[in-house]
């Protein structure tokens, strides 16, 4: 109901699993049925989609373009040590993350495990 006739539905970076996607596949192929002019295209350039990754890779060079101009900025929820790995995939496991959670290398903390 958010969609108008022959709107187009975008999204990016989704961090379903592969568990949950039969799941989210088969919501939009029974959304895809109703006969009311809304669509859905499925797109990624993870390894997981690609099988040839020449045509995805203007789309990374502007995507990194667009990052670099800060023009988009991913949304990171909490940063942790490499070493902490098992508390954030604690925190991803817990389904209550916005954004990303990032394991960096601890020269790169800056002193803040948990900044944003």
């Amino acid at each position: 109901s958010l969609l108008r006739r022959g709107g187009r539905v975008v999204s990016y970076g989704e961090p379903a699993s592969l568990g949950d996607l039969p799941r989210i596949l088969g919501t939009l192929v029974r959304q895809k049925l109703t006969p009311d002019g809304k669509s859905f295209t499925l797109y990624g350039t993870s390894s997981y989609f690609l099988g040839n990754r020449r045509p995805y890779e203007q789309d990374w060079a502007t995507l990194f373009h667009l990052l670099e101009t800060r023009q988009i900025a991913p949304v990171i929820m909490r940063r942790f040590p490499i070493l902490e790995a098992a508390k954030a995939n604690e925190l991803l496991e817990s389904g209550t993350v916005v954004g990303n959670v990032v394991l960096v290398a601890p020269e790169l903390l800056n002193g803040d495990a948990s900044s944003s």
